[in-house]
C-alpha cells in the first residue's frame, strides 16, 4: 500500500513542479515589469504635480513669515497684524483645496493673480499709518523705516508739490532734514548742498537693480550721477529724464496698472493720464492698501514730471525734451530728476518677472 502510494506521491511532486513552472516563467516577468512601469509613471506624475504646487507652498510660507514678523513687532491685537492674518486666511482658502489635489488642476496657473487680488483688498486706513511705520521694513523703502505718520504724510506732500521721490534715496538723515523747511526752494537748496551724499545714496541703491530689462537704464542713470558730480547739470538732467521716459514707456505704465488694478484708466492714456488716474483714485492716499503704499511713494512726484504746460517750476521731462530752454533746465531740477528715475527703477526691479527666477526679492 505504501509502495503503491509512493509513485503517486512522486507523480504529485512532478505535477506540482509542472504547474509551478508557468508561474515563474515569462508571463510573471511581464506582470512584474508592468507593475514597476506603473509605479514609475505614478512617481513621475507625483513629482510633476509636486513641482507645480511648490509656488503655492512658497507663497503660504511667505504669508506666514509676514504674519509672524508683524506679530513680533506689534502684537496680535494690532489692526495691521489682523489685516495680514486675514490676507493669509484668504490665501489658504484659495490654495488649500488645490494643494489637496483631489480634482481638476486646470486653475493652478491663475493662483498668483487671485492671491494678489486678495492681498490688495486689505485696506490701509490713514489711522493705521503709525502702525505701518512700526512695521515699515515690510512695506516701506529702507531709508524711510522709523518715520512716524506725520513724516510719511510730509513725504507724500513733498513728492507731489516738489516733483521728487524720496523712496530708497537719499539717506534718512537728509529726508528728515527736509521736514522743517517750508518752501520748495529751501528743500531744493538743501538737496543741492548735500549733492554728493544724495548721489552716493543713489549709486549705492542702484546696485540693487539687477533685472536684465533695467541694467542698461541703470548704466545711463549712473552716468547722469557722474555728470552731475562733474558740474554739468543740464546733461545730467537730460540723461535722467530720458531714463525716466524709457522706463515709463517700456515698463512703467504696465507697472502702474498692475499696482493699482482698481483704477479706471482713460483709453489710450499717456504717462500723465495713467499716473494721474492712479494718484487721484487713492483719494489723498487714504484708500491705499498695504502693498500699494510703496508704489504711491514712487508715483507721487511723477505727475509733475510728465505734466502739460509751457512752463513749470519743477522738473518736467516733456519740456526738457520738446521745449529745451534754460527755464526747462535749472540747477535745482537735476537731483529731483535723478531721484525720480532712480525710484522708478527700484520699483520696477521688484515688480518685473525674472527669466531665471519665479519672483523678485523684496
Amino acid at each position: 500500500m505504501n509502495n503503491e502510494d509512493a509513485p503517486d506521491a512522486e507523480d504529485g511532486e512532478e505535477d506540482f513542479g509542472q504547474e509551478a513552472e508557468p508561474y515563474q516563467g515569462h508571463g510573471a516577468n511581464d506582470d512584474l515589469h508592468g507593475f514597476m512601469e506603473s509605479i514609475r509613471q505614478i512617481s513621475a506624475w507625483h513629482n510633476s504635480i509636486d513641482k507645480m504646487l511648490e509656488p503655492a507652498r512658497r507663497h503660504i510660507r511667505q504669508m506666514e513669515s509676514t504674519r509672524r514678523t508683524i506679530e513680533s513687532v506689534m502684537g496680535p491685537g494690532n489692526a495691521v497684524y489682523q489685516a495680514a492674518l486675514d490676507a493669509q486666511r484668504h490665501y489658504r482658502a484659495i490654495a488649500d483645496p488645490v494643494l489637496a489635489l483631489q480634482s481638476d488642476l486646470s486653475d493652478i496657473y491663475d493662483w498668483h493673480s487671485r492671491i494678489n487680488d486678495v492681498v490688495r483688498s486689505v485696506s490701509l486706513p490713514r489711522t493705521l499709518l503709525d502702525r505701518l511705520a512700526a512695521a515699515a521694513a515690510l512695506f516701506l523703502p529702507d531709508n524711510l523705516v522709523g518715520l512716524d505718520t506725520e513724516d510719511l504724510y510730509a513725504i507724500l506732500e513733498m513728492g507731489e508739490d516738489d516733483g521728487l521721490s524720496l523712496a530708497w534715496a537719499p539717506r534718512t538723515e537728509i529726508v528728515k532734514a527736509l521736514f522743517p523747511l517750508e518752501a520748495r526752494q529751501e528743500r531744493y537748496a538743501l538737496l543741492a548742498e548735500r549733492r554728493d551724499d544724495v548721489l552716493d545714496d543713489v549709486d549705492a541703491s542702484l546696485q540693487i537693480v539687477t533685472h536684465p530689462e533695467l541694467t542698461s537704464m541703470v548704466a545711463i542713470l549712473s552716468t547722469a550721477a557722474r555728470t552731475a558730480r562733474a558740474g554739468f547739470g543740464e546733461g545730467a538732467q537730460a540723461l535722467a529724464g530720458n531714463v525716466l521716459e524709457t522706463a515709463m514707456k517700456k515698463h512703467g505704465n504696465a507697472w502702474i496698472r498692475r499696482s493699482f488694478p482698481q483704477v479706471t484708466y482713460p483709453p489710450k492714456a499717456g504717462h500723465h493720464g495713467t499716473i494721474g488716474s492712479a494718484l487721484d483714485d487713492a483719494d489723498d492716499w487714504g484708500d491705499l492698501t498695504l502693498l500699494q503704499f510703496k508704489h504711491y511713494l514712487v508715483l507721487a512726484g511723477m505727475r509733475n514730471a510728465f505734466g502739460p504746460g509751457a512752463t513749470q517750476d519743477t522738473f518736467n521731462r516733456h519740456l526738457g525734451a520738446h521745449q529745451a530752454s534754460p527755464d526747462a533746465y535749472r540747477p535745482e531740477f537735476v537731483l529731483p530728476a535723478i531721484l525720480l528715475a532712480h525710484a522708478l527703477l527700484r520699483a520696477l526691479n521688484q515688480d518685473l518677472d525674472r527669466p531665471d527666477e519665479e519672483e523678485d526679492e523684496a
